[in-house]
């Protein structure tokens, strides 16, 4: 039987690129995303390369939207990886102005990792599968007029080291994934060579890599940077 894997963000950028290259290694891909028809050329990228799939729309920031996610999922034969790359990115100074976008950016980052891992938790936990959160230098660094994101992204990434701790005595692997630059249609190319950054199918390969090792194994963090300055 086919492994599956639920990938979050799958209408484009590296949930695309992740979804193609689980289905290239046979795997069993659940698409998620906001757009149905980006999700529908995801699909279609799945099958053209020998897979099987199917996509699921939801918005990240609707906790009721996540349940039903993950319902879908767990309706499946069988769950061995969530790859969580949705994400809402929020940028600016802190001011009172902001609150309703800083809660929407709780809820679509943060609320919504937390939720959606809980729901699958005990499926992947009978499966021995992994857990994968794309997250990136954020998640250590500050960045001027990026203090929500900063701290959303903190916290993101000390769950997933918190949760390995719970469950690595059940073979059950969580990886952090922290990317550069990578060649995707949200990254400003403004004074970048597109050439110069990580390609979609070379951080897809490393994300595949380490949830299909043995799990005698966890590769807990992965840190990816552009070999050549993408800056002109």
């Amino acid at each position: 039987m086919s492994k599956t894997a639920l990938v979050t963000g799958a209408s484009s950028g590296i949930g695309r690129g992740v979804a193609i290259n689980l289905a290239a290694q046979g795997w069993h891909v659940l698409a998620h995303g906001r757009r149905e028809i980006e999700l529908r050329e995801t699909l279609a990228q799945i099958r053209k390369a020998g897979g099987t799939g199917d996509f699921f729309t939801a918005e990240m920031g609707d906790m009721e939207a996540v349940a039903a996610l993950a319902d879908w999922a767990l309706s499946q034969d069988r769950l061995d990886a969530l790859v969580h790359c949705a994400a809402k990115f929020t940028y600016g100074e802190v001011s009172t102005e902001r609150f309703d976008d800083w809660d929407q950016s709780i809820d679509q980052v943060l609320r919504a990792t937390i939720r959606l891992t809980a729901h699958v938790l005990p499926a992947i936990r009978e499966s021995e599968g992994a857990f994968v959160y794309v997250c990136g230098p954020t998640s250590w660094l500050g960045w001027k007029n990026h203090a929500i994101h900063c701290a959303l992204r903190h916290a993101q990434a000390g769950f997933a080291k918190a949760l390995f701790e719970d469950v690595r005595e059940s073979g059950v692997r969580v990886t952090l994934v922290h990317p550069g630059f990578v060649n995707t249609p949200s990254v400003n190319d403004s004074g970048k060579d597109r050439s110069r950054m990580i390609q979609l199918t070379d951080i897809s390969k490393m994300i595949v890599t380490a949830i299909s090792l043995p799990n005698t194994t966890c590769v807990t963090e992965l840190t990816l940077r552009p070999q050549r300055s993408p800056y002109l």
